[in-house]
């Protein structure tokens, strides 16, 4: 009986050890994210901003940096993120070059520090894109409901995993490595419209170009531009229309 005590009790020692250790070491590796990558970034034509501070990006929970490698100057992570959607997965990497930082997340998006906010030429219902998921939701508090990516093909071609706000007609897509606005689609029959504008997939295309400057009437199909780097899609037209970042179908 003394024998299984005494290893019942070197078993406890050992577990409260372990567990001592290891979140020391798991709260090291979030600092040490922090202080290569705390601030906010943008995009190359300014959109898409970044927020890593206090252990989130946008808002978001990263309970986690693995496979954290290098210094504050050059390295690279995979990060945590706890959204609304589940457990999500973000490669990071950061490289300083003559002393300018970049930032790089997913395969492809380059970011730099950013240093002013963009004037968006459209919002639709108080929404504007780039907007994190906290200001969306903050805006339309529990009205959404998220919708996997087949069920928004089959509402507005879109693959992609988004926000159903079904009471004003509306879907809202966020990019999948910054959490961030990056479409915002107004279905027909809907009872929310453009800010400026106040036209929606049930105006007729005649209304839009003198609205917008455009030299002439959009037609089904087309993709317009608002400058910015911001488009105004009718691919889909008289279905929705979609309020999208450039560089997105």
């Amino acid at each position: 009986m003394k024998r299984l005590l005494m290893v019942f009790s070197s078993l406890v020692l050992l577990c409260s050890c372990c567990i001592a250790f290891a979140a020391p070491n798991e709260g090291t590796r979030l600092n040490q994210l922090m202080d290569s990558i705390g601030g906010v970034w943008c995009d190359k034509s300014g959109h898409r901003p970044v927020n890593f501070s206090d252990n989130k990006l946008n808002g978001l929970r990263i309970s986690d940096a693995q496979n954290f490698a290098g210094d504050k100057y050059n390295g690279s992570a995979t990060i945590t993120i706890l959204g609304k959607e589940g457990t999500q997965f973000v490669n990071v990497y950061w490289s300083t070059v003559a002393g300018k930082k970049t930032l790089s997340l997913g395969d492809s998006l380059t970011f730099t520090p950013k240093t002013s906010d963009i004037k968006h030429p459209e919002t639709v219902g108080g929404l504007s894109l780039d907007m994190t998921m906290d200001e969306v939701e903050n805006k339309y508090s529990g009205n959404e409901r998220i919708l996997t990516p087949l069920e928004t093909r089959a509402l507005c071609g879109i693959d992609d995993i988004s926000w159903y706000y079904e009471n004003i007609g509306l879907i809202v897509t966020f990019d999948n490595n910054t959490f961030t606005v990056d479409r915002l689609i107004i279905l027909k029959g809907a009872s929310t419209a453009f800010d400026r504008s106040v036209l929606n997939a049930d105006s007729p295309l005649d209304k839009y170009a003198g609205i917008y400057g455009w030299k002439k009437n959009p037609a089904p199909g087309d993709v317009l531009n608002l400058g910015a780097g911001e488009d105004m899609s009718f691919v889909y037209y008289p279905q929705l229309v979609m309020l999208k970042l450039s560089d997105v179908n």
